[in-house]
């Protein structure tokens, strides 16, 4: 039985900080043309890929590696002993999936999940791509581009060589999105009534501590406006749901989830969001034109999460506030002023729609077809 030849591999994953991104990827090479059968994606089994990427027709492959575990548990000791193992038999594994699959393009997202098949192409000689969408790249991504064929960038100014900025990888349906047209099916779908002013805070796939513990203030704060007039939309993160459901006030329609897979409709119905500033939030704040007020992760390292923020706040796209000045109410002030003032809410969300321009387009499509025929 003969096999459709494999135009792309895209490889990377643990977060859905990488994972998103590659279904993004895969997603834009379908658009162009490719059929899904000749696309595959390889990511770890550790990660939340598998979750992720059940729904979706692309064939899947998980390598046994991690990350370094930072805890001081006997279960994080324990899978650090054997994490050289683990990396060992992934580069394994990776080379005899290029030896099998035959890839005319290797495109890396990064993370240490992409290391082992970003190795193995250039050990087959197929062409690699490093796709980079935090303005501060990863380590892994630095490695990488250094051998790369093409390197492909959301932000200008990169420190990698041979850059090109092609905007960083959205998902199809939020590309495609026409907000005003999918707001009331959307408002529908998260049983948000069609005319309260809807908050949504979002911590990403982990959840925020630092968001969830202020959801409390943020309640108080909405509950002195006029009565049945607001919605707090709070997806907490699985590891936060545990913690006790807060009672809001009388008039503030208040829901609570762990995750939310349908972020389409959630940032079509909403009015002003609340969210980190990890790369592919601020890149689907910026595709959809969203009012936002951006967090920074004040750990994330090399502080890239703050340099994103920046991007977007200097060119009028969202508010930032440091986690520093949220004891002081600086988060709760911003977001009631917001929820109050609809043509500050409209200027951000154009501001954020007009920096999204790139990520509409077929340029990084284009960049990874050019390098296949390198």
């Amino acid at each position: 039985m003969s096999h459709p030849a494999v135009f792309a591999v895209v490889t990377g994953g643990g977060t859905s900080g990488h994972v998103v991104p590659a279904i993004a990827i895969l997603e834009l090479l379908e658009d162009l043309g490719h059929s899904s059968k000749s696309l595959r994606y390889v990511g770890s089994r550790r990660g939340v890929e598998k979750t992720l990427m059940q729904e979706l027709q692309f064939e899947c492959e998980y390598l046994p590696i991690s990350g370094l575990q930072r805890g001081l548990s006997i279960k994080s000791f324990l899978r650090n002993a054997l994490l050289p193992q683990a990396i060992l038999r992934s580069y394994v594994h990776a080379y005899l999936l290029i030896r099998r699959w035959k890839p005319d393009v290797v495109i890396s997202v990064g993370g240490y999940a992409s290391s082992p098949m970003a190795f193995a192409a250039r050990l087959r000689g197929v062409s690699l791509v490093c796709v980079s969408y935090d303005r501060t790249p990863g380590l892994a991504t630095r490695r990488q581009a250094k051998h790369a064929t093409s390197v492909a960038v959301a932000f200008e100014g990169s420190r990698l060589p041979g850059a090109t900025i092609t905007g960083a990888p959205v998902r199809h349906e939020l590309r495609e999105l026409d907000v005003a047209a999918r707001r009331a099916s959307a408002r529908h779908a998260l049983g948000i009534p069609q005319d309260r002013l809807m908050l949504s805070v979002v911590g990403g796939s982990l959840g925020s501590a630092v968001l969830n513990d202020n959801i409390e203030r943020i309640l108080e704060a909405m509950g002195q406006m006029q009565a049945d007039s607001t919605a707090l939309y709070h997806i907490c993160g699985h590891r936060h749901l545990g913690v006790s459901v807060l009672q809001a006030p009388v008039g503030v329609l208040y829901t609570r989830v762990a995750y939310e897979t349908r972020m389409t409709d959630l940032l079509a119905a909403t009015d002003v969001m609340v969210c980190r500033a990890g790369a592919s939030t601020i890149a689907e704040i910026a595709t959809v034109g969203v009012a936002a007020i951006v967090v920074p992760w004040k750990d994330a390292a090399e502080n890239h999460q703050h340099r994103n923020a920046s991007w977007l706040q200097e060119r009028g796209g969202a508010l930032v506030v440091n986690e520093s000045d949220i004891a002081k109410g600086a988060l709760t002030d911003a977001i009631i002023s917001l929820l109050k003032n609809g043509t500050e809410r409209n200027n951000l969300a154009t501001a954020a729609r007009s920096c999204g321009e790139l990520h509409r387009g077929r340029t990084l499509g284009d960049l990874i077809e050019a390098a296949s025929h390198h």
